[in-house]
């Protein structure tokens, strides 16, 4: 049987939603100037689907979080992620000013439980993240560029806040789901019979799944 949404985490959901919309266009100029580009002609702005990504992740994110103390927390990285999303589709890049943002902002809102050691295992959860996806990227073709790498401490932090089976969860989920996408471009170009070779080469952003595990690993904690 579903466990039943009290009403005020179903209305503050709904908030979030809506409020995450409405900073659409805010976050798509916000993913634009992260990427210190001068050529206003090359970014197409898409501030409603920017506004989708923030207000959908933030609302999940309050239905998801097993205590509303964690909400603010979530949130904020729900709206990060927005722009982050935006940056990874558009150019394959992942800004370090989004990165530190969302550190910044976890490792700011996720003292408000006053869960000392929670928090500490979230900092050690936030190295060890980081040190695994640095390792996959440098030892061999996993997919993972510098903007990957340099996402997984807020990753690591917002997951081991919840414990380490959120960890394992979350980040597992995230690769999972980048294969499966990876599995679908190779059909579709076999289905196309185009050459194979070049879908393989077709580098696919991989920051939206990681943090599509994140939410994963959030359900699982």
């Amino acid at each position: 049987m579903t466990p039943e949404i009290p009403a005020a985490q179903a209305a503050l959901a709904l908030l979030v939603l809506l409020v995450g919309v409405a900073l659409g266009p805010l976050l798509d100029r916000l993913a634009r100037w992260s990427l210190r580009e001068d050529d206003a002609h090359t970014w197409r702005s898409r501030p409603w689907a920017t506004g989708l990504i923030a207000g959908a992740g933030g609302a999940a994110a309050v239905l998801l979080v097993p205590d509303t103390a964690l909400a603010p927390a979530w949130i904020a990285l729900a709206w990060i992620a927005a722009p982050i999303v935006r940056t990874d589709l558009a150019r394959h890049r992942i800004p370090d000013v989004l990165n530190v943002a969302a550190v910044g902002a976890g490792g700011i809102l996720l003292l408000v439980p006053l869960e000392g050691a929670a928090y500490g295992r979230a900092w050690l959860a936030a190295l060890a993240v980081t040190a695994a996806m640095l390792a996959l990227a440098l030892i061999g073709p996993s997919g993972l560029g510098m903007g990957d790498v340099k996402l997984a401490p807020a990753l690591g932090l917002y997951l081991g806040y919840l414990g380490w089976n959120a960890v394992l969860v979350g980040i597992v989920a995230g690769f999972v789901l980048g294969a499966l996408a990876a599995l679908a471009v190779l059909v579709r170009e076999a289905a196309a019979r185009k050459p194979l070779t070049g879908a393989l080469r077709t580098a696919l952003p991989f920051g939206p799944f990681l943090l599509l595990g994140t939410l994963v690993g959030l359900a699982s904690g």
